[in-house]
């Protein structure tokens, strides 16, 4: 069973990689758009989470933490997509991907081995993204923006592997459902506080509503998949297969489906980065 939910979850990974870099390019061009869109997606968990917690029963220890987790689910998706809006996909997913190397490392803390040699890959690894950031490309005003974007999606993307892992090795990691409802009701509200009073003007066709269900779904399949994987193995091993399959898959999705262009600085950044995060998984 492991490994068919790994393949389910990165699948979904890989398909709302490619429907966000979709509509982000096309129109969620303001913070505003992504809230709104967000919000149908987030919807469409508390629904498919709520119908699955029926007869269940939660621990103030879970509420506490799944509020934390639906802020930072929700900002990060705000940050991920924004990077979207306004840089390649295939580097902009290596840089947000590459967020696994905190929870990865952070398994130390719940008494699991440490590997030097993974160690190593990750300063490699790190190496090869700065060589995959072709500053010059773009206009230096474009390239902050976007760096911005995408240093906060990856502090905040490998924040939530650090909560699932907190989560799933309390005595509480069997409240999955109820832990991610609550997660999504916080990151509905958040993302409606703070959308602006122009969120009323948004017009969304029936395109981008269809397009915010499927990422919900998406976004529910890995939640409830990675939330129960982080239990199961390793965080060595889990973070960077899952992140690192996600990754080289996106990439070549870019690139096929996209027709993104790479400059040779950023082919050799990002083939690097992709057989770094597969050394990791493997060492």
């Amino acid at each position: 069973m492991i490994p068919i939910q790994v393949i389910l979850s990165i699948s979904s990974m890989v398909l709302q990689n490619c429907l966000f870099n979709n509509v982000c390019k096309k129109d969620l061009t303001t913070n505003d758009h992504v809230y709104r869109f967000n919000i149908i997606a987030y919807a469409v968990c508390i629904l498919l989470f709520g119908l699955s917690l029926i007869g269940g029963s939660l621990s103030l220890f879970t509420v506490l933490l799944a509020l934390l987790f639906g802020t930072v689910t929700a900002l990060s998706n705000l940050y991920k997509m924004r990077s979207l809006s306004t840089g390649p996909m295939h580097i902009t997913l290596l840089i947000t991907t590459s967020s696994m190397i905190i929870p990865t490392m952070s398994g130390v803390f719940f008494g699991e081995g440490f590997s030097i040699p993974k160690l190593i890959l990750v300063i490699v690894l790190i190496g090869f993204l700065y060589l995959s950031l072709d500053t010059k490309k773009g206009g230096e005003k474009a390239n902050r923006r976007w760096l911005f974007f995408c240093a906060l999606a990856f502090l905040l993307q490998g924040s939530i592997g650090v909560l699932q892992k907190v989560h799933q090795s309390s005595p509480y990691k069997e409240e999955t459902n109820g832990f991610l409802l609550i997660a999504f009701v916080c990151s509905l509200l958040y993302s409606r506080i703070r959308a602006k009073k122009s969120f009323a003007a948004l017009h969304f066709n029936k395109k981008h509503v269809m397009l915010a269900v499927v990422c919900g779904l998406c976004t529910y399949c890995m939640n409830f998949l990675n939330l129960r994987l982080s239990g199961l193995l390793p965080s060595q091993l889990f973070f960077p297969l899952v992140n690192g399959s996600a990754i080289v898959l996106s990439s070549l999705m870019s690139v096929l489906l996209f027709k993104e262009r790479l400059t040779r600085r950023q082919l050799v950044g990002l083939c690097g980065g992709i057989l770094s995060l597969i050394g990791i998984c493997l060492v």
